[in-house]
C-alpha cells in the first residue's frame, strides 16, 4: 500500500476512485490540515491562489504537492501525482 497521503477537494470522486484504487491513502480536503503530502484542488481556492497546476508549498519542514484539478482531466491529474510520487 502507498504511503502517500492525498487531501482531495469534494467534486473530484473519479480522480479519488482512480487514486485509491492505486493504493494512495486518501482523505478530504475539508479534514487533512496541513498533513497531507499532497493536496488536490479546483477552482480558486484562497489558500492557493494563482498556483501551477502543480507546485511545492512549504509548511515548516512539511512540503506539500499543491495540484490545481481546474481544466484537467483525472487521467492528468494521476499523471502529476506519480511524477512526483512513483
Amino acid at each position: 500500500m502507498n504511503k502517500v497521503k492525498i487531501a482531495i477537494q469534494k467534486g473530484l470522486e473519479e480522480v479519488k476512485n482512480m487514486l485509491l484504487t492505486e493504493g494512495f491513502n486518501v482523505v478530504d480536503y475539508e479534514t487533512s490540515g496541513l498533513d497531507a503530502d499532497v493536496t488536490i484542488i479546483t477552482g480558486v481556492d484562497e489558500a492557493y491562489e494563482e498556483i501551477q497546476p502543480a507546485e511545492y508549498h512549504s509548511n515548516g519542514k512539511k512540503n506539500m504537492l499543491v495540484i490545481d484539478a481546474t481544466n484537467s482531466s483525472p487521467g492528468e491529474i494521476l499523471k502529476r501525482v506519480h511524477m512526483y510520487f512513483k
